[in-house]
């Protein structure tokens, strides 16, 4: 499989698992396989089998901009790079619909916090924050294992 093959199939799968996290959070099957995790891991076996596979760390320098840009002008290097930030977006994506879930935060108020993880990662987390916050929802219902969170 190519490298622009191999991209082009997580770069679809990305929006499959996004749909179905916004339109069916509650779903048993949705929660099952994307909630728990289990797209999340998906994604990032596939990053973990082109890194193993097809990166080549020789040469690579990761403490400046330029020596970071070198090394993305392999079409592995940079398929393994975005498949890394598909898995890193849906995982925040989770945290945020799962505790848009815990803390009964409506379905439409939550679609622009998804949407923007999916376009923006870092983006659509602060408008959650945000958007928590202005449901008056303090930080300790916030935290990952605090106030509305499931033990």
């Amino acid at each position: 499989m190519t490298a622009d093959i191999t991209f082009q199939l997580f770069n679809a799968m990305a929006p499959m698992f996004w749909l179905a996290l916004i339109v069916a959070p509650r779903s048993k099957l949705i929660r099952r396989v994307i909630l728990s995790g289990g797209a999340v891991a998906i994604l990032a076996a596939g990053y973990f089998a082109v890194v193993a596979a097809h990166f080549n760390f020789e040469g690579a320098d990761f403490t400046s901009l330029n020596g970071v840009m070198a090394l993305l002008n392999d079409p592995w290097a940079m398929t393994a790079g975005w498949i890394h930030y598909l898995a890193f977006d849906l995982l925040a994506g989770l945290v945020i619909t799962q505790k848009g879930l815990d803390l009964n935060i409506h379905r439409l108020v939550m679609l622009p916090c998804q949407l923007a993880t999916f376009m923006l990662g870092p983006v659509g987390v602060v408008l959650f924050v945000l958007v928590a916050k202005a449901h008056r929802k303090t930080w300790s219902e916030l935290s990952l294992n605090g106030g509305g969170a499931r033990a």
